[in-house]
Formats: C-alpha cells, structure tokens, sequence
C-alpha cells in the first residue's frame, strides 16, 4: 500500500546530519545486498511473474523498515524513530481529538525551545502518522500554550529565551520569566518530537551498523579459520 508522504524538517544539534549520511551510506549498500537475494531475483521469469517478485519485494521493504530491520533512507531512519518516540509517552493511538488548523501553521508554537540547533535535517513521514503526533502534541499542550499566549499579552516587553534551561538555571529565575518557564515545560512541540526520533532512529542505525560488521568479521573468521 503506498502511503503520501507528508515533509519535516528537524532542526538538529551540530554533526548529525554527517553523522546520518555516513550511517546511510553503508546502510543503502546492506539494502542492495538483500535485494539481491535469490527470492527477488526477477531474470528470466515471465513477466507476469517478475511483477509479483517485485511487489512482495517491495512489501518486503516496507515491513523491513517499519520494523527497523533495514534503515536505508533518511525517511525510514526518522519515521522508526518517532513511532518509538510515541510508543515511549504512551501516545501511539488514535484517541486523540483532531487538531485545529493553528496546530499545522508553519510559525513557532508558545514555549517553543529550539535554539541550539544549528542543522536541519529533512524527510518526508507517514501522513497519518504525522496527523497522530500533530494531535497529540496538541492536546497534551494546548492548555498550557493559551496560558502562554495570555503571559505574552500581560508581558510584551519581556523576551523569553529560545534556550531550554537546564535546572540550575530555572532555579534562578524569578518573577514573570520564573512562570514563563513553567508553562513552557508543559509544552510538547511536533520539533521536539521529530528531534527525538531522529535519535532514535540514528541510534537504532548505529546497532544495525555494529551488527553488520559483526556478522561480516564472523564470515571472514569462518573462512580463515
């Protein structure tokens, strides 16, 4: 079943995208390798025939990097890692109230961090998946963003700071930005969730890294021994 693909971009801390293309790299040439397999092998078959090699290939691919057996594209790397995301906050089913059209404006969300993230990486995601974290973000945040939109109204000469601080610093804070900062811990924005699985998803690629050559330093032990 094809599937629309909806576009991110995740604003990333400095090295990861090198770091993901590199992982890439190696990881497309593994995918080569099973597609290569005698099962998917398409030469001399009638035509007929070849087409269904090729669909159950092709049906093959998608559960390999649904399951995260095979992360060969940066779509794939990111989409696994943010169901996993998901699945951790208890967030991956759809029970949760459509989100409004201001939920999908391309503008910061109130409470927004995302300073510190100097790379963007891009992908296109699963459009029903990106309409679950969408409205899940949403709900668990909207409270928090209206009482956030209200501080800006009662505080328009004050900045808050695009850093999240880390727990000294909020300790120190008093004051307006003191509450700034407490609201602001209460929302979830669709970035973070998109950063977050992108470490997953690099972290997963990483293991499926180590575990290809394992398995090639075992062959090679095998042979020589």
């Amino acid at each position: 079943m094809r599937r629309s693909g909806y576009p991110v971009t995740i604003a990333a801390e400095y090295g990861v995208r090198a770091r993901l293309d590199g992982l890439l790299a190696a990881e497309k040439v593994r995918g080569v390798v099973l597609s290569a397999g005698p099962q998917w092998r398409t030469y001399g078959l009638p035509r007929e025939e070849a087409s269904g090699v090729r669909a159950r290939w092709r049906t093959e691919l998608q559960r390999l990097r649904t399951q995260g057996e095979l992360l060969d594209t940066r779509d794939a790397v990111v989409e696994y890692g943010v169901r996993g995301e998901l699945r951790a906050r208890g967030w991956d089913h759809d029970e949760w109230p459509e989100a409004p059209e201001e939920a999908w404006d391309t503008g910061r969300w109130p409470g927004s961090r995302d300073g510190g993230y100097p790379e963007r990486v891009s992908a296109r995601l699963d459009g029903e998946l990106v309409r679950r974290t969408v409205a899940a973000c949403w709900a668990t945040s909207c409270e928090a963003i209206a009482a956030l939109r209200r501080w800006r109204d009662a505080h328009p000469g004050i900045t808050p700071s695009r850093y999240r601080l880390g727990e000294g610093g909020r300790e120190e804070l008093v004051g307006p930005l003191a509450e700034y900062e407490r609201l602001s811990a209460r929302v979830t924005t669709t970035g973070e969730i998109w950063r977050a699985g992108l470490a997953r998803g690099v972290t997963r690629l990483e293991g499926l890294a180590r575990a290809s050559a394992d398995s090639a330093a075992g062959q090679q032990g095998d042979t020589t021994g």
